[in-house]
């Protein structure tokens, strides 16, 4: 039966709970060190120093004696283990990348660095309340502690600030203050893409869901088109969210930076209301804009080079309501972690390491510069027909803008469209414009003339969507 002992240190006294534990060595576990054996035993209650530190205390034996920590286990004999909890919690605790940011009576705000799970972070609420200096409750029996309970969202890929409770009805009284709005996160998040603030500005959830069921229409057939449409919808009832939840963000830009892979990279920040998945309705707002956040998650798209699993995102700000002091606002504010901030720095690095080689190659072959001529032709056409596509990453013998493509292969796209709708002496009213595209970019083009009427899609002989045709509208 374990028994809490009272230790004293210069006056002060603290609560401590000593456990003692005793296991038998099977044929399995016989022939391995003492050492060995108490930190593969042990391992999820304490870090390797803790768990060394208790040979060294002399809180082990083995059949009733101290021994070596090199002593060879044998089948049958009893170790014996003398454990402070309070101690192997706090031990864990700092194993753990958790920092509390704020605390009252029953909640509590941490920001948990990737790579932190769920059931990681419930524990280590629960460890941080039984381990105060000024706990007076009930001492654990062991590290396995009741845990507490995530209101928002835990992302293991990011960096995130979460909010937790103690109990079911704290639980409900937060998420009913995030269902009225009182409760507002702040994310930031590294975007594919040169994103202009307009088109942030002019994002609705009825735009945003219009244009994603016209590309997820294109791209379905007769039998599955209904259903493709269904899941769009049920996604935000899937995910606890409203259906305006798209309306509810605020989103900025933050800067903009050229890079080799990607062609540009946006950083963003968003913030959002009426939900406890701000994380994961910006990764899902930013797909369906054509911009999708850099990462492996789910509507996240890789970038090249980058193997951290996860996305490119990060909580920077949380507002909330506190439960015990009505009437008081919490806030938790942080910086942008360095991680973006590398990643943008090494991008941009690289981009004018690219540029250097890609000026040097087209000089030494005698080429041209590639830029385009500024004069705009006095004359119309009826139909543009072009492969402006990428798909060759390195030069041999032609101009970089022959073959390279920014924004992952759309910047063209996204020129020809802007030149075509500026400059109306181009194309004529009710003229077509004919693309090659790459394999699986007929959702991004067609996003990107959303507006205009598609009047032919051509595949392959392997089956692979190659042409699109687009008619530009009546004037």
């Amino acid at each position: 039966m374990p028994v809490p002992t009272q230790s004293s240190s210069n006056g002060s006294t603290a609560l401590s709970r000593l456990v003692v534990q005793q296991r038998h060595i099977d044929t399995a576990q016989a022939g391995k060190k003492l050492r060995a054996y108490i930190l593969h035993e042990y391992r999820d209650m304490f870090v390797r120093p803790d768990a060394i530190a208790l040979l060294r205390q002399k809180r082990v034996q083995v059949n009733g004696q101290f021994v070596l920590d090199t002593h060879i286990l044998q089948p049958g004999d009893c170790v014996r283990v003398e454990i402070d909890m309070i101690q192997a919690i706090r031990g864990r605790l700092r194993g753990l990348d958790v920092e509390l940011k704020y605390a009252e009576p029953g909640l509590v705000v941490l920001l948990k660095a990737p790579g932190i799970n769920k059931p990681m972070i419930e524990w280590a609420a629960a460890a941080l309340e039984v381990t105060r200096d000024d706990y007076d409750g009930s001492l654990p029996d062991s590290s396995d502690l009741l845990p507490w309970i995530a209101v928002n969202e835990v992302d293991k890929g990011l960096r995130s600030i979460v909010i937790l409770v103690d109990s079911e009805a704290r639980r409900q009284a937060m998420l009913e203050n995030i269902d009225n709005g009182l409760v507002k996160f702040t994310v930031c998040a590294l975007c594919h893409g040169n994103i202009d603030q307009a088109l942030l500005d002019q994002a609705t959830a009825k735009s945003v869901a219009d244009t994603a069921k016209k590309a997820l229409c294109a791209s379905a057939n007769d039998n599955t088109r209904g259903n493709t449409l269904y899941q769009y919808d049920m996604w935000f009832q899937y995910n606890n969210l409203r259906a305006d939840v798209f309306d509810l963000a605020t989103l900025r830009v933050m800067s903009v930076t050229k890079s080799s892979t990607a062609g540009h990279l946006t950083m963003i920040q968003g913030a959002m209301t009426h939900t406890a998945s701000p994380s994961l309705v910006l990764r899902r707002l930013m797909f369906e804009l054509g911009h999708p956040i850099a990462g492996t998650q789910t509507y996240a798209k890789p970038l090249q080079n980058h193997k951290d699993k996860g996305a490119l995102q990060a909580f920077l700000k949380i507002e909330l309501p506190s439960l015990a002091d009505i009437g008081k606002q919490v806030v938790v504010d942080e910086d942008i972690p360095p991680k973006l901030l590398n990643v943008c720095l090494r991008e941009a690095k690289f981009y004018g390491q690219r540029q250097k080689k890609a000026l040097a190659e087209i000089a030494r072959l005698g080429g041209s510069s590639g830029q385009p001529a500024s004069d705009t032709q006095a004359w119309t056409v009826d139909l543009v027909n072009g492969k402006p596509a990428a798909y060759i990453s390195a030069i041999e013998h032609e101009p970089v803008l022959a073959l390279v493509a920014e924004s992952g292969g759309y910047q063209c796209y996204h020129d020809i469209y802007t030149s075509l709708t500026t400059n109306p002496r181009i194309l004529t009213s009710g003229g077509c414009i004919a693309f090659e595209i790459g394999k699986d970019m007929a959702s991004g083009v067609r996003r990107i003339f959303a507006g205009w009427t598609e009047v032919a899609a051509v595949k392959d002989a392997c089956g692979f969507l190659r042409v699109l045709v687009f008619q530009a509208p009546q004037v």
